[in-house]
């Protein structure tokens, strides 16, 4: 698959720096450093997107060869062809609203389009994996804890699209901090009236506690529903459930990234998404640091993360919610009635583009769609930050019984030796280490064959 990937960085001492552009795929020998000038528009515009879009679009295209590169994607026929910013700490330029970049006049936005689907891609030094594979149901542990503004609403979106996608195709761990909403869940577990719930818990007042039920549960996707902030630190807070009947509440359960980093567990991995559903999960601090959801991606904690680049309502929160969990269940529920179980790619990014979508209907004001998208600044605040690697996913229906056909904790082990033995590869010398390549491709196959995949599918998702 065709991509545009382009990377803003800087050179210069720490204060003095210049922030640079380059086209970094595809390659291009020609293509040198550019000096990245985007210079703040107008505080106030009716049309702010289409301005935001048109300054980042012509300082990108200043870049004589990403500018072509960007034509090609857009007069490309390819169904899909994605463009991808890699945003390096230092270069100042992760604040910038991407997510509003449009093609030149009046192009679409590339954020709202699935054949672009923008996002932002970073670099980790945690070991690729591979191949995911998925026995349904997808686990989703959602922590609602918002204090003051209840959760019932974040809580019916998730069931919502968990009963749309049928039968046991998702579960839920809800942890709570209203105990009223806790109660009432388990009032419908115990009656059994509650099919897509894996069980309720409150908040727990300690991190321990919280790493245990994680840990436990294993989810594939951690989603929060809580305040979040870039100061001092950027963070997440989980209101206790004290805190809603006390007149001076505490600081409830803060998370930072040192605290996600604990929310892996040895045997299967961690999260594959994190959705950081709360304010200022994609900000980053006033004294440099890089933001909450982008740390979680170069931390190894999931290869994928949403969060919001500023302060949102508890609107703009719903709405996400709804599209990006309709988008992922559907697509799930799509290749599970097609009985596909050859891997292929879960392109995060498209999905988000549903979601995107839907607060651009929702949240609009009733505007025509042009001038929703023009001037509605609220879709552009989701900022997905993914791995490098393409995500490759595997479904494995369940055997008679629910027997995992593969357990977990050795399918990873499998993926993890693949991946060391693909990089041993890479890094031969042409010519040289016959007998280790054809014992390691020999391998490969071998591991490719319990996991129930073609030693190429291992190949394209390394």
């Amino acid at each position: 698959m065709s991509r545009v990937v382009f990377q803003l960085s800087a050179f210069g001492e720490e204060g003095a720096t210049t922030p640079l552009v380059r086209l970094v795929e595809p390659v291009d020998d020609q293509a040198l450093d550019r000096t990245f000038d985007c210079p703040a528009g107008p505080a106030q515009d009716a049309d702010v997107n289409a301005r935001e879009g048109d300054r980042l679009f012509q300082a990108l295209a200043a870049h004589v060869q990403l500018g072509d590169q960007l034509a090609v994607a857009l007069h490309s026929a390819d169904r899909r062809f994605p463009v991808y910013a890699e945003i390096l700490p230092r270069s100042g330029a992760d604040s910038l609203p991407w997510e509003a970049l449009r093609f030149p006049g009046d192009g679409p936005y590339l954020a709202l389009e699935d054949k672009y689907a923008l996002a932002r891609v970073v670099r980790t030094t945690a070991p690729p994996v591979p191949l995911y594979q998925l026995e349904p149901p997808l686990r989703i542990m959602a922590l609602l804890s918002c204090l003051g503004l209840g959760a019932a609403a974040e809580l019916r979106e998730l069931r919502a699209a968990a009963l749309d996608a049928g039968p046991d195709m998702a579960r839920l761990l809800v942890v709570v901090s209203e105990e009223e909403l806790a109660s009432g869940l388990q009032a419908e577990i115990d009656a059994g009236t509650a099919p897509e719930i894996a069980g309720v818990h409150l908040v727990p007042p300690d991190h321990h506690d919280l790493v245990t039920l994680v840990g436990e549960f294993k989810p594939h996707v951690l989603h929060l529903f809580c305040h979040g902030s870039a100061e001092p630190v950027p963070h997440v807070r989980l209101a206790l459930k004290q805190d809603w009947a006390s007149a001076t509440p505490g600081i409830g359960l803060a998370l930072e990234k040192e605290q996600f980093a604990k929310f892996v567990w040895d045997t299967d991995g961690g999260p594959w998404l994190v959705v950081l559903n709360c304010c200022e999960g994609a900000a980053s601090s006033g004294d440099g640091a890089t933001s909450l959801a982008r740390d979680l991606v170069t931390k190894g904690v999931a290869p994928a993360a949403v969060g919001m680049r500023e302060p949102i309502r508890s609107a703009v929160a719903s709405a996400l919610t709804q599209g990006l969990y309709g988008a992922l269940l559907g697509e799930l529920t799509t290749r599970t009635k097609a009985g596909a179980t050859l891997s292929a790619p879960l392109d995060w990014a498209a999905l988000t583009v549903a979601a995107r979508n839907r607060l651009v209907t929702e949240l609009g004001s009733g505007l025509p769609p042009t001038q929703a998208r023009n001037q509605s600044r609220e879709w552009t605040l989701p900022a997905l930050y993914l791995r490098w690697e393409e995500f490759q996913l595997q479904l494995v229906p369940a055997r008679n019984g629910g027997v995992p056909r593969v357990d977990p904790a050795q399918a990873r082990t499998w993926r993890l030796e693949v991946a060391a033995l693909q990089s041993l590869l890479a890094a031969l010398p042409p010519g040289q280490g016959a007998a280790f390549r054809a014992g390691a491709t020999e391998r490969i196959a071998e591991l490719a064959a319990l996991l129930g995949v073609t030693p190429e599918a291992l190949a394209e998702s390394s």
